[in-house]
């Protein structure tokens, strides 16, 4: 099995914005999306697991769930930001 480990687990605090910056939206999709989308398209891609900044699991998941991302099988809770500050 061929699982792809996205570390998602940054807060984007030099951003200055409210919600980490993998969860910001450019044309109307969270920027993770795109990464996930590319990994649930691959044909080697067999599951996905995603380490996802403490506290933004559930956001993860509902995202995944509308933009059908399928191959997301497991979400590991991360630090409460991706580096020291």
């Amino acid at each position: 099995m061929n699982v792809a480990i996205i570390i998602a687990g940054g807060s984007g605090a030099r951003m200055e914005q409210d919600i980490p910056k993998q969860f910001i939206n450019v044309y109307d999709k969270p920027v993770l999306i795109y990464t996930l989308e590319r990994f649930q398209n691959h044909p080697l891609i067999d599951a996905i697991e995603v380490v996802c900044i403490d506290g933004w699991e559930n956001v993860l998941s509902a995202y995944a769930k509308q933009f059908n991302i399928t191959k997301l099988k497991w979400i590991i809770q991360g630090g409460s930001q991706g580096r020291n500050p």
